[in-house]
């Protein structure tokens, strides 16, 4: 650590996600300092340099590790850097926060570091998303009943994703199921509480080869996620979940949590009022919205782990389930039919 105990962090991939979400959220942190940065692009290593005064900037994110005395890194360069950086960071006992998904499929087997495998964390920041959490609460102590079906719909403005570089569109990338499946992934099984048993994925073509995807999870009490990813040009994502008891309804992470019982009406225009309430707090309040808000409670999360040596969550194996998840889920849409549980 520096003198004065703040925590020298280093940042490897300066795009849009760093700029407008990690830069102000570490901005927000106390005891954390942005010291340093790697990104191939000129233009990306200047505009980190305006931002942050007195920052080291770097070309290669080894020549980073090298050089620059840190405390930890965070990654979210493109998702074919990131084994690369991994063995680079672990090889050196150096603490992780990296943005999804950790590797891509058929490099797990490449992965190194050893006891340092401890040290990592990955960002599913959907997990800290309170809405988020009091649907899993709700979801695991059965108040729809059992088994429940869930949609999960999750739509991203892909343009609006790539001012900087437009790496998703490369097929060296892992596509949408490494940008989006992950996410989509991790959420089930933590609104669920459980693993699924199979995952069933079909890709299709709107305006980019494959940038839909559906996934199907099934798991073993009878419950199933039905999960709608896309690339399109707008942001739409949105929960609904159906039981034996009754529904819950999400029509976006920012609103607010609807509940119904079976055979009851609830007023349609008490909830209308609810979310646009809510909805227009988040809008008025940018901070409190479900992506700057759970990123930085995230980023939080893990330097309050790393201060006071607790272990990360989501970590290592959970990062490395995801991937195993993901690898399924390919197979499964070249194979046409479910995959069942990655050992």
């Amino acid at each position: 650590m520096s003198r004065g105990g703040a925590l020298r962090i280093g940042v490897a991939g300066f795009g849009r996600l760093a700029r407008d979400y990690y830069v102000p959220a570490l901005r927000t942190l106390d005891g954390v300092r942005f010291v340093a940065v790697a990104d191939p692009l000129a233009e990306s290593r200047a505009d980190a340099a305006r931002r942050v005064a007195s920052l080291e900037v770097f070309s290669d994110p080894r020549a980073m590790l090298e050089s620059a005395r840190l405390d930890a890194l965070l990654v979210a360069s493109s998702p074919s850097t990131h084994l690369e950086i991994w063995n680079a960071a672990a090889a050196r006992g150096l603490p992780v926060f990296m943005e999804k998904p950790f590797v891509l499929s058929g490099q797990l087997g490449q992965i190194e570091g050893g006891d340092s495998r401890s040290k990592l964390m990955l960002d599913f920041n959907r997990r800290f998303w309170p809405t988020y959490r009091r649907a899993g609460e709700l979801l695991r102590k059965g108040t729809l009943g059992t088994p429940v079906e869930v949609d999960f719909q999750l739509h991203t403005d892909v343009l609006s994703w790539s001012t900087v570089t437009r790496h998703r569109f490369s097929k060296d990338e892992g596509g949408i199921l490494h940008d989006l499946g992950g996410h989509a992934i991790d959420l089930a099984a933590t609104l669920l509480g459980r693993q699924p048993e199979t995952v069933t994925a079909r890709m299709s073509d709107a305006r980019w080869p494959d940038d839909h995807a559906r996934l199907d999870l099934s798991f073993e009490d009878g419950s199933a996620v039905r999960c709608d990813l896309a690339w399109s040009d707008r942001t739409r994502e949105r929960l609904s979940a159906q039981g034996p008891r009754g529904r819950l309804t999400l029509a976006d992470p920012n609103m607010a949590i609807r509940l119904e019982e079976n055979g009851a009406r609830g007023s349609r225009v008490v909830g209308a009022v609810r979310d646009l309430a809510t909805f227009g707090y988040r809008a008025l309040r940018r901070d409190r919205t479900m992506s700057r808000f759970s990123i930085r409670s995230a980023l939080a999360a893990f330097f309050h782990a790393l201060s006071d040596g607790e272990p990360f969550s989501p970590g290592f194996e959970d990062a490395v389930g995801n991937v195993r998840w993901l690898e399924a889920a390919e197979r499964s849409a070249i194979e046409g039919k479910p995959v069942l549980r990655p050992a």
